[in-house]
């Protein structure tokens, strides 16, 4: 995960970008090459993996508005408006543990994913999810919104130990 952090004049924006590996490098070569041949599955999943690598998320937290807007970002150029809403609207900043579960590695093995949420009234927006490799840069990026953002918002950690053997 990388992430950047910028102020501006009662203005902070927070641009997060997920890590890729040669796996997900190598899976988006093998996918446009063998999608000229089971064209319809591998464009699907091309597509998906082609997203992955070169997407991120923005957030712009505007101190005057008291507004936060989510933009996806292609390429560091393109940038679509995904939503926006109040600082009102948030009920809290949360670093959690919660999407850990079962995962499909040579057989079903136990993962453990770091999420980081912003918790709405009626949803969620998720601002990262990160492996147990890189829990310590999702640890920095949320101390370092909880500094910049604790008289607005109410931040929380929800980490539970789970036994591996329970799933």
């Amino acid at each position: 995960m990388k992430y950047q952090l910028r102020e501006q004049t009662n203005q902070i924006q927070l641009d997060v970008e997920a890590t890729f590996t040669l796996i997900d490098f190598t899976a988006l070569i093998v996918c446009f090459i063998l999608g000229f041949i089971f064209a319809v599955f591998f464009w699907i999943f091309f597509a998906a993996v082609f997203i992955k690598l070169f997407s991120s998320r923005q957030f712009i937290f505007d101190l005057n508005e008291h507004e936060v807007t989510q933009y996806y970002r292609w390429f560091g150029y393109f940038r679509v408006k995904r939503r926006e809403f109040s600082f009102w609207e948030v009920k809290s900043i949360v670093f959690s543990n919660t999407e850990s579960g079962n995962a499909l590695q040579d057989s079903l093995k136990f993962k453990e994913w770091f999420t980081i949420d912003i918790i709405l009234d009626s949803n969620y927006t998720q601002i990262t999810k990160v492996p147990e490799d890189e829990l310590a840069d999702a640890d920095e990026l949320f101390f370092t919104l909880k500094n910049e953002l604790t008289e607005y918002f109410k931040f929380e950690t929800d980490i539970v130990f789970v036994n591996e053997e329970d799933f």
